[in-house]
């Protein structure tokens, strides 16, 4: 017998990531991109095995298979839509995972007062002073 599986409705989820902090919002991020990527991996791997199989059967359920996957990635990625509006709402930046995983682009955000940028860093917080190595007093070129 197959457990069932009860996932929380969107508007449930939206309202429960209000009472998270932010690192726990960035956790959840990786892991439905990290859910996304072996759902992209699955999908490859039973389109490989369709095309090597001998009965319509068998053809139609990886088919059958796929489809399922590829709605539960729409929802993962509607959730991930969901969880940038709320690093927005918190006047945080977005950083947004590159295709090849290297570089990350940073979309939105705010200033700390000190006219510093603040990025958030898997839920941690960054002064753009401190990737410099010290405060705006100085003079020299930081890299």
């Amino acid at each position: 017998m197959a457990a069932q599986v009860f996932t929380i409705n969107p508007e449930a989820f939206v309202e429960a990531l209000k009472e998270l902090p932010l690192s726990s919002v960035y956790a959840k991020v990786s892991e439905l991109r990290n859910s996304i990527a072996h759902l992209h991996r699955s999908n490859a791997e039973m389109r490989a095995f369709m095309e090597s199989s001998e009965t319509e059967e068998e053809k139609r359920e990886m088919e059958g298979y796929i489809r399922e996957n590829e709605g539960v990635f729409k929802s993962m990625e509607e959730r991930l839509g969901m969880l940038r509006n709320e690093v927005e709402r918190r006047g945080q930046r977005w950083i947004e995972e590159s295709e090849d995983g290297d570089d990350a682009k940073v979309q939105g955000g705010r200033e700390n007062g000190d006219g510093d940028e603040v990025v958030n860093l898997n839920g941690r917080r960054v002064d753009s002073t401190e990737n410099q190595g010290g405060d705006n007093s100085e003079e020299g070129v930081y890299l």
